[in-house]
């Protein structure tokens, strides 16, 4: 199985739809992007995990599942980039998945 993994902010960031709604509701952008995500996911086959900075954000990190998609906010003090490296080398370690990433 592939696994794709998505840096939420950053593509937010450079989606232009995206990046328009950020300016007004960020947390519409979020919710936007995990349904397009969702309908790649679907379509392909993908395992697709989308993971969103909380860095400044004190707690713990967050995972759910919306839309058969696995969301995780990273806990206070850990980037998106670290969460995503740790998640990479994981599943690199199953034989049965491949990876691909977005950064």
């Amino acid at each position: 199985m592939i696994v794709l993994v998505v840096d939420g902010y950053n593509m937010i960031g450079d989606w232009p739809e995206l990046k328009v709604l950020k300016e007004f509701q960020l947390e519409e952008a979020r919710n936007r992007l995990i349904e397009m995500l969702a309908e790649y996911q679907a379509y392909t086959g993908y395992r697709v995990i989308v993971v969103f900075d909380a860095y400044g954000v004190k707690g713990t990190e967050k995972k759910r599942k919306e839309h058969r998609l696995d969301v995780i906010f990273t806990k206070e003090n850990e980037t998106a980039d670290e969460r995503i490296e740790k998640l990479v080398n994981e599943v690199k370690k199953r034989s049965d998945e491949s990876v691909c990433c977005n950064f």
